[in-house]
């Protein structure tokens, strides 16, 4: 992991899905750049375990599980990271939820789960930080959007109503935010190489994964710190003059291009 030291020292940042692959490549690179970062996640365990992890790695972290579709359980989560640090500086969503369900066999009752993790989510856990950043003049938001978005696959629907949504609700963020110092924008991963995506993958993960190489400039597999790679810039105070874009880490394939 190449790292820009002490980009990030002094800074707190929260990670929403930090114990997923990618959360947690992102949570990885912050702390490993100075910054003292907080696991958000709803799997209490996991979220402990990733924060012990950072820990023994020596750095600062700590676990704020929560369910990022509650209202009061972010705020809860917030406030204690708040109180431990002083301040919120960045806010990476990273939390996440997809199943597969072809369109016709898509109900209400599934569509509005997915929709709750993934556009939900995404509103508490922006409408909950802006305030504080607010108060404070500065802030960093990253959202996190979906290459699958350009190809309406059927199976997919909810998913992607939902991600295409976070782009929109990302440049409300952006123009919210701009007058106090604050950013927001969207990082867009390819089908990345993460345990997730191989279990929902299945049978098919190697042929899919190759299918989505062999359309890119740089052939290889997208990796959970190439995504890291991205929001580390984007939420890093350089990048003040970033703001309402969509940041797509596609490898150059044909949607990045």
């Amino acid at each position: 992991m190449d790292v820009w030291s002490g980009r990030y020292t002094g800074q707190s940042a929260l990670v929403t899905g930090g114990a997923g692959d990618i959360g947690f490549a992102t949570a990885e690179r912050l702390a490993a750049e100075g910054a003292v970062v907080g696991i958000v996640d709803i799997r209490a365990p996991e979220a402990e375990d990733a924060a012990a992890r950072l820990t023994e790695a020596g750095y600062t972290a700590y676990a704020c599980p929560a369910d990022i579709t509650k209202p009061d359980e972010v705020k809860a989560a917030f406030d204690d990271f708040e109180a431990r640090t002083g301040k919120i500086d960045v806010l990476a969503n990273l939390a996440g939820s997809l199943s597969w369900v072809e369109f016709e066999d898509m109900t209400l009752e599934r569509w509005r789960k997915i929709i709750a993790v993934n556009l939900d989510g995404t509103f508490v856990t922006c409408h909950d930080v802006m305030p504080r950043m607010i108060k404070r003049r500065y802030g960093r938001i990253s959202t996190v959007s979906s290459g699958t978005v350009y190809l309406g696959l059927t199976n997919q629907s909810a998913y992607i109503a939902a991600k295409i949504g976070v782009v929109g609700y990302t440049r409300v963020l952006a123009r919210q935010g701009g007058p106090h110092g604050i950013t927001a924008n969207t990082v867009t991963p390819t089908l990345t190489d993460t345990q997730q995506n191989i279990e929902l993958l299945g049978d098919h993960a190697e042929e899919a994964f190759a299918t989505v190489v062999n359309s890119q400039c740089v052939r290889r597999r997208g990796k959970p710190e190439d995504i890291a790679e991205g929001v580390a810039w984007m939420c890093s105070k350089a990048a003040s003059f970033y703001t309402g874009q969509v940041l797509y880490m596609g490898g150059g394939d044909r949607f990045s291009m």
